[in-house]
């Protein structure tokens, strides 16, 4: 994420932080339900990750790390935009690109994976919302 819109705050990186291993989880399973040699299985239930990997063909092998600032965004994106765009649309998409910068359209899957990614305060990812997670 090269730009840093006004509405993104310290609290926006504080709670990604407490997500994130949660979220690099799912990631780590769906790179190997994928067929990726590098990832780890992490014993998730395959079913729903296969559902959620139609994205995957943008390179199954890229780490974690080369994701994270989208991921990061949409997460922020989430926690500031979450109440009046409860789903994924074209008015939200319109607002996101225009704040994120020149990668949207390169990033624009991972920024919408985080946005609806949905996680319990234990850190996990909660059964009934998860399917959404890797669309």
């Amino acid at each position: 994420m090269r730009n840093r819109p006004t509405w993104y705050t310290d609290e926006h990186d504080s709670t990604w932080d407490r997500m994130k291993d949660a979220f690099r989880r799912d990631w780590e399973q769906t790179k190997h339900d994928f067929g990726s040699n590098t990832a780890r299985d992490l014993d998730q239930d395959v079913d729903d990750t296969v559902k959620q990997a139609v994205g995957a063909e943008r390179g199954s092998d890229r780490s974690f790390e080369d994701h994270e600032p989208a991921f990061r965004f949409g997460h922020a994106a989430r926690r500031h935009y979450g109440s009046k765009h409860s789903t994924w649309n074209n008015d939200l998409e319109s607002s996101l690109r225009s704040d994120y910068g020149d990668d949207w359209d390169r990033d624009r899957d991972d920024v919408r994976r985080a946005y609806e990614y949905r996680w319990d305060s234990t850190g996990r990812t909660t059964e009934t919302d998860r399917p959404g997670t890797f669309r």
